[in-house]
Formats: structure tokens, sequence, C-alpha cells
């Protein structure tokens, strides 16, 4: 997407879309550009009243479409959190292949 197809993506989202949650409309400060490439936005839309955050994905064309997905999370990393992917990368060996193998 060029300048000028994101800026127009960012207004369409702004108009047609209200929080799946609470149902308010997003301030243009509430949408945020993850990725974009040659046809796509990838965009962060937070709630400014629930704080719920959705991924919205605008493709160009002629006309936007638009795919929600939600990608809620209600709970805070804890410090336990922290701990437990400390010590997996700690004794990680960096073989993804192993890691993910479901085959036993």
């Amino acid at each position: 997407m060029n300048l000028k197809e994101i800026r127009s993506a960012i207004k369409f989202v702004h108009k047609t879309c209200k929080c799946i949650e609470c149902k308010k409309s997003y301030l243009m400060d509430n949408i945020h550009i993850i990725a974009t490439n040659g046809k796509e936005s990838l965009m962060e839309l937070k709630c400014p009243k629930c704080k719920l955050s959705v991924i919205v994905s605008v493709t160009s064309g002629l006309e936007h479409e638009l795919e929600l997905q939600d990608h809620t999370s209600t709970s805070a990393i804890s410090k336990n959190d922290i701990l437990d992917i400390k010590n997996f990368l700690t004794k990680f060996d960096g073989n993804f292949k192993k890691l993910f193998n479901t085959k036993k």
C-alpha cells in the first residue's frame, strides 16, 4: 500500500469499525499500523473505553475488505510467566524441529 492508500484505509477503519465488546467508536489515536505491504495493512485497534484490542487486516482494492480478529488478553504477564520463559530459553538448544515435532 502506498501512503495515500494507507491514509484511506485508516479513515475507512475509523469511520466503519466499532469495538466488538462495548460498541464504542475508535479514536484516530487508537488505530496503530503494525505492518503494511503492497496490498495489505495490518492494524491494531484499541478501544478507548474497555481497552479491548483487535487486529484488523485491510486489503487495498476498489473497496476495502476488513477481517477482524480478536487478540484480547485479559490477564497480565506475571513474574512466574517471565521466570518460566527464562528457564525455557536457558535450556532451549535452538532446535525448532525437535520442539515442534509431534511424532513420538
